[in-house]
């Protein structure tokens, strides 16, 4: 056997790609449209609403307490005239001129006031269900400020001539008793000139307050205008119809690509060649899964088509083992079938003139082969029948040792020494032992493993997941055997588009490379044939094997190393 060599790998981590992004396209397309139904039933399930606007001139108010100075006087602080539109006093108003049943406080919610920069001019709006009825409250809600205005102004101004007539009131009774004080004094004397004095400023301050009360009682407040009544609006207001679908849309689109990408990113699953070398362990080959009636054949037909990756198979086993020995075949996970393996391997094998066993001990092969009432491995192990009686040659060169139907009460002695003791004896008559085992995480795969001295693992496609991988080989390598590499199982293809085969591999009508062998190629033992229920066509076929014609061999052995090798891939010139 050519020297042991481990191969490690790591568990493929997180990586982005296009084709997992494109196999979520589904679960994008779906959110997508969920965002766009759910915005289009938004859009319909929001009313229609309308607003209409009134513009309205501020005219300063007399006595401005909020602009003092000159300046200040002919200015109106629309700040506060803006919060004076929308106070409890002007919506009362407002309310009482619409004949509005609804309460002061919705009635402000529907109204907006804006005050446009350097300007005396509020703009007042307000939104409603129809038309008409926004109009209506914009214009209502304008006219009443005006009205509230008009008679803050007026109630200023009687405030101003009340404090005045008192102020008159009291300069009257002073010009009274300074009237009073003069009639008392004589002419010429200093308290006569005083009262004079006190006279003539109680007249002058009287006429003073007279004439303020009088251009108070004069004075016509203006406390502005509505330059522009509000009109009939002819569009909705809000958002139009089509934002919440594309809104909807887009959110969706995000949270599909936002899904698909985490997915794609999480995702462990071997989908193809490349991903199952990106966990580190050499590839093969790849081999076509069979149907049933297929896999009968192979066991059984020597003419049988091999699948696609079978003679690649065989080549590179041949390679890594060239002296042959026990092989053990197990699936990474319990996902996908992997009957077609074993079988395409040892039918190519067998067609080698290489002397093969291939040994179920998992139960796949015997069902796929038919074979599931013949005695087998757990007759052996049971000692109900002996190990020659179960080898059952199927071609040349081929024989195959089924499950037995006692395998399920018989699991746990493929850990006895029977089982050890079958696999050696199997040896000496045959140059490869093929043992299809059970999925690696099986405690029967660890000891298979032990028993044989290369390993191979099954891979599915889209169905074993890059931990399956990595769990199996360190579970399968613990006790010493050799892990030869993966094989991928890949399902037919088919389709316009499929070609027949991947490009790499001879066409099945061709003739089958045979390795040339220099010494004696010994012949293999002739097994005592017993009647197989699924494959009883084996026994019509003809004794002789067709001579097949070489078709490419390749020098690769020194001289001094072609003595006492065995035959097969160990001879001087070795299939490539």
């Amino acid at each position: 056997m050519s020297g042991t060599t481990e191969t490690t790998g790591a568990v493929q981590g997180s990586r982005f790609t296009w084709s997992g992004l494109a196999r979520r396209l589904p679960v994008i397309a779906l959110l997508l449209a969920v965002g766009t139904g759910l915005g289009f039933l938004g859009a319909r399930q929001q009313p229609a609403t309308y607003t209409a606007t009134a513009t309205v001139l501020v005219e300063p108010a007399d006595g401005n307490p909020y602009a003092p100075g000159t300046r200040g006087q002919n200015l109106a602080n629309l700040g506060t005239e803006a919060q004076l539109v929308s106070s409890d006093a002007v919506a009362q108003i407002a309310k009482s001129s619409l004949r509005s049943s609804a309460s002061v406080a919705a009635l402000v919610e529907q109204l907006a006031v804006t005050t446009p920069p350097n300007s005396q001019v509020l703009e007042v709006a307000y939104t409603d269900i129809t038309p008409a009825a926004a109009r209506n409250g914009a214009n209502a809600f304008a006219n009443a400020y005006l009205i509230a205005r008009e008679r803050r102004a007026a109630q200023s101004v009687q405030a101003q001539i009340n404090n005045l007539t008192k102020a008159r009131t009291a300069n009257q009774s002073a010009l009274q008793r300074n009237l009073a004080a003069l009639a008392k004094t004589s002419a010429g004397s200093p308290a006569r000139v005083l009262a004079e004095q006190r006279v003539t400023t109680a007249t002058a301050e009287a006429s003073k307050l007279e004439a303020q009360i009088s251009d108070l009682r004069l004075f016509q407040g203006d406390p502005g205008q509505v330059l522009s009544p509000a009109a009939l609006p002819t569009g909705t207001a809000g958002l139009p119809s089509w934002i919440l679908p594309v809104a909807g849309a887009a959110i969706g689109l995000l949270l599909g690509l936002v899904l698909a990408i985490v997915r794609s990113l999480n995702d462990r699953t071997l989908r193809t060649v490349d991903d199952v070398k990106a966990v580190g362990y050499p590839v093969l080959s790849t081999v076509e899964s069979t149907s049933g009636e297929r896999a009968e054949a192979l066991l059984s037909d020597a003419a049988a088509d091999l699948p696609d990756g079978a003679r690649l198979l065989r080549s590179m086993l041949g390679v890594a083992s060239p002296d042959g020995g026990a092989v053990l075949l197990v699936p990474a996970g319990a996902a996908g079938p992997h009957t077609t393996t074993p079988l395409a391997l040892a039918a190519a094998l067998a067609r080698a003139d290489q002397t093969v066993t291939l040994v179920d001990t998992d139960g796949d092969l015997t069902r796929a082969t038919g074979l599931a009432d013949a005695d087998g491995v757990a007759e052996v192990l049971n000692e109900d029948a002996d190990p020659d009686e179960v080898a059952t040659q199927y071609q040349e060169n081929l024989r195959f040792v089924p499950v037995g139907p006692r395998y399920s009460s018989s699991v746990d002695k493929l850990a006895s020494p029977q089982m050890r003791s079958f696999l050696e004896g199997l040896a000496p008559d045959s140059h490869w032992v093929l043992v299809a085992g059970p999925i690696a995480s099986a405690p029967e795969a660890l000891t298979l493993a032990d028993l044989c001295t290369d390993v191979i693992i099954l891979v599915s496609l889209r169905q074993t997941t890059a931990a399956d991988l990595q769990h199996a080989a360190e579970a399968v390598t613990r006790g010493g055997a050799r892990l030869v590499g993966v094989v991928v199982d890949q399902p037919v293809r088919s389709g316009l588009l499929h070609r027949g085969r991947t490009g790499d591999e001879p066409a099945h009508d061709q003739v089958d490379p045979v390795p040339a062998v220099a010494d004696a190629v010994p012949q293999p033992v002739a097994a005592p044939v017993v009647a197989a229920p699924a494959v009883a066509a084996a026994d019509e076929r003809t004794e002789e094997m067709p001579v097949l014609e070489d078709r490419r061999v390749v020098e690769d052995q020194p001289a001094g190393e072609k003595t006492g090798e065995k035959a097969g891939y160990a001879s001087t010139r070795r299939t490539v």
